[in-house]
């Protein structure tokens, strides 16, 4: 099973300058390789591989001399990128989801290039040697990162090198081990939760986790240090300093975020053999307008993916209920559907049994008995109507014409 170690790196001024042109060169291959990709295909209907692209590489390094400065695995990797982003494309039309064509690469946001297995010479002590001109680069990550880093170097498959928007540099190393199992729950518990905008979790057993409110508790500083970036005057360099300013404040709380998610994914899957969620629609949900800044802080999505591949991990169960489920409407006393429920009713009594129903816990309790159906095999999934629009040849061409005259 694979598993990424993310480290921070501490260069020196000499390797931070060649990792920024590493950076660069390797966007720049990227970008010159899809626009040479899209006119082929738009003007000639010449679907190149990887074969004639790796040739139009060859031609780049010849034209432009500085590019035989990066590393030339780095470069390769970018190439083989690019068409894995074509792959995703073509199997998404195929599948008649969202296409998501191949985008250009900005230096204004997130940088980032991949090494590959050879590129990696091994890790040492409290020193990385990734490649001859970034030899003993200094790196803190946890001590059984570290142990877990010396121990398995042989298994890397690959690593990637990323510069934030804060000016700080990762490194991401995959390795292909097992992850070390959990020990298994004292029962085999089986619990339903509901994700909530009052209460981020909400259990079958009653228990609730707090939503935290990142943003919107820390919105008064926010705006503040937006007010000081707007006055500043642009191509500065007091200016340069308040956006790193923003950036890490945001990346300062992106990480308390990201830790609370993966704390909370610990103690459900400590506790319990099966999970059950919904399978909730949050783009959808976005749509309301009222509710997207409050929905969208919540980071769902992030939830359910940290959620799932620990489940993974540990030997743990995850099951999903039907988006179509009305777990809030339902009675879990006697199964009346209350069709008049609406989002403001935080409680609400059953006309055929008369229990009070808290509006949350009721819809945990309603997942939780969903999935002991699905489980067994009880439950009957609901047939709904899907729109599926796919794209035909004309349409696929029409898009990188499209992107090759924005660039």
């Amino acid at each position: 099973m694979l598993k990424a170690i993310k480290i921070k790196l501490y260069p020196s001024d000499d390797q931070i300058i060649y990792m920024n042109k590493l950076l660069g060169s390797s966007r720049f291959i990227y970008n010159q390789c899809l626009k040479y990709k899209s006119v082929e295909y738009g003007l000639w209907n010449n679907n190149t591989g990887i074969k004639e692209t790796g040739k139009y590489l060859t031609s780049l390094k010849k034209e432009y001399n500085w590019l035989k400065d990066s590393h030339s695995k780095v470069l390769q990797q970018s190439v083989i990128n690019l068409e894995k982003a074509y792959k995703n494309f073509y199997d998404n039309v195929k599948n008649g989801k969202k296409p998501g064509y191949p985008t250009f690469k900005s230096k204004h946001q997130k940088q980032s290039c991949r090494f590959p297995v050879d590129a990696i010479s091994g890790i040492k002590g409290n020193r990385i040697n990734i490649i001859l001109k970034l030899k003993d680069i200094n790196y803190k990550c946890s001590r059984s990162d570290e142990i877990y880093l010396n121990k398995y170097q042989s298994l890397i498959k690959s690593a990637t090198l990323t510069r934030t928007k804060s000016g700080n540099y990762f490194f991401s190393i995959l390795i292909d081990r097992p992850n070390k199992k959990l020990n298994p729950p004292i029962n085999n518990n089986l619990i339903g939760i509901d994700l909530g905008i009052k209460d981020f979790i909400v259990s079958s057993e009653g228990t609730k986790y707090k939503n935290l409110k990142i943003k919107r508790n820390n919105k008064h500083k926010i705006s503040k240090l937006h007010r000081e970036l707007s006055r500043k005057q642009k191509g500065s360099s007091n200016r340069i300093k308040s956006k790193i300013k923003l950036a890490r404040y945001y990346e300062k709380l992106n990480n308390k975020k990201d830790y609370y998610l993966h704390s909370v994914v610990n103690q459900l899957l400590s506790e319990n053999q099966t999970i059950v969620i919904e399978d909730l629609n949050v783009k959808g949900m976005l749509k309301n307008h009222k509710l997207a800044r409050s929905i969208q802080e919540l980071s769902l999505n992030r939830f359910k993916t940290i959620l799932k591949y620990k489940a993974e991990w540990y030997g743990r169960e995850v099951i999903e209920v039907s988006r179509w489920f009305p777990s809030s409407k339902l009675c879990g006393g006697c199964g009346y559907k209350n069709k008049e429920l609406t989002l403001k009713d935080r409680e609400w009594t059953c006309p055929e049994c008369g229990i009070i129903h808290d509006r949350d816990l009721n819809a945990a309790m309603n997942i939780k008995n969903e999935g002991i159906k699905i489980k067994l095999g009880m439950s009957l999934p609901e047939s709904t109507p899907l729109e599926r629009k796919s794209l035909d040849p004309r349409g696929i061409r029409n898009q990188m014409v499209k992107c090759v005259e924005l660039h």
